[in-house]
């Protein structure tokens, strides 16, 4: 990095932060070995002269890294992660989640495509104390059954690395945190289930968090798939309102999804744009035919979020921030291999430009990522066999 770069603005270290949480993705072994992998290299990352530089001081480690497995053994692969960093001056913590681990069936078919189905936002989570959803939401708020269950399993998390804590009982033991501030941050699946957990545990109408007891709170969602209804939305922005519109680079914005309108990733799961992904790019295909299997997915994946949205209302997009994007190399496209490598540019590429931080990702995260998108892409088609059949036996 050019001795001439300015430290980073909050937004640019809170994504940072959130994208290094995907380092072990491509790794296996059982929650334990996964979480002490992550401590090492995020240890070792954060005092990187470089990165402590463009954060202002070296940020440390305060809460996990924490694993979640759904079938944990020496040959697994993480379903989930999150760990919490704080600030030299500890006057900031990131809740830092990572994106989809498309090693995981688990995480791309139960948690990444888990729409066709949704839960009533007072039933999804059931780990928390009785709860309800504040005045004038309407229609009722609900979150698709995958964004449940991936919030729901961090909430069942430990670190047992350091604090032998929840995260809800780590940060109700902070101490005056009426002038610090909390940002929860995610990429890709993290993007939405940041915002979800954010809501959960700061719901003004009985979550076990207050937002009056912090100086602020933030969510920092970046390329993240809708995880509900138009409710849901409105309950997002109630608790948590836009703040900054800044699109341009780099972002300087909260509680909006921060996306690329290049990415076909955010498309997901509204069926409008669901319905744009193949046209998302300059194209000129054999026989003027979108390729089979782009149909193929795109078509199991409207139909996923149909049924996801038949008695709730449809998907709707969280406040979100567009920011243009560019088209990376050749075009017009001719086959599915340029296509699916313009959709992981867009994905992943696309955003470290975006928040000026390319030249700080580790090797190793970009390494995982990149393995991982590929797998996603390759589960949608999946989707239209298994819901099909769903809606025909009308279960």
């Amino acid at each position: 990095m050019s001795t001439l770069t300015p430290v980073l603005n909050l937004c640019q270290k809170a994504f940072l932060l959130t994208r290094e949480s995907n380092r072990v993705g491509d790794m296996q072994g059982d929650t334990r070995t996964l979480a002490k992998a992550l401590q090492t290299q995020l240890s070792s990352f954060l005092a990187l002269p470089d990165v402590q530089k463009a954060m202002g001081g070296q940020w440390s480690l305060v809460w996990g890294p924490a694993v979640f497995e759904t079938q944990e053994s020496a040959t697994s692969y993480a379903d989930n992660v999150m760990y919490v960093a704080a600030s030299p001056d500890q006057s900031t913590y990131v809740v830092a989640i990572a994106g989809t681990n498309m090693h995981s069936d688990y995480d791309k078919d139960q948690e990444d495509n888990g729409v066709n189905t949704t839960k009533l936002w007072t039933d999804a989570f059931p780990g928390l104390p009785s709860y309800g959803v504040p005045l004038g939401i309407n229609p009722w708020p609900v979150v698709s059954t995958g964004t449940a269950l991936g919030v729901n399993n961090l909430l069942g998390m430990t670190d047992t690395l350091t604090t032998q804590k929840s995260l809800l009982d780590f940060l109700r033991s902070l101490s005056g945190t009426k002038t610090q501030t909390l940002i929860f941050g995610g990429h890709s699946l993290g993007g939405a289930l940041a915002p979800t957990l954010a809501l959960a545990l700061f719901n003004p109408s009985g979550g076990p968090l207050h937002t009056r007891d912090w100086n602020h709170v933030h969510v920092l969602p970046v390329a993240g798939p809708t995880p509900g209804n138009k409710g849901l939305s409105e309950f997002f922005q109630k608790v948590f309102p836009p703040v900054g519109t800044d699109a341009f680079q780099p972002p300087n914005a909260w509680n909006q999804n921060i996306w690329n309108r290049l990415d076909a990733v955010p498309h997901a799961w509204v069926v409008d744009m669901l319905k744009r992904i193949p046209t998302l790019y300059p194209a000129k295909w054999e026989g003027d035919q979108v390729p089979s299997d782009i149909t193929k997915a795109v078509n199991g994946a409207v139909l996923a979020s149909n049924l996801g949205g038949a008695l709730p209302g449809p998907y709707t997009q969280l406040p979100n921030i567009q920011a243009q994007g560019t088209l990376h190399g050749p075009m017009p496209i001719t086959t599915e291999e340029q296509f699916f490598a313009q959709v992981a540019y867009q994905h992943l590429d696309a955003y470290e430009i975006l928040f000026e931080v390319q030249s700080l990702v580790s090797e190793g995260t970009r390494s995982a990522l990149q393995k991982n998108l590929k797998r996603w892409w390759d589960s949608l088609p999946r989707m239209a066999p298994r819901d099909a059949t769903r809606a025909a036996s009308g279960s």
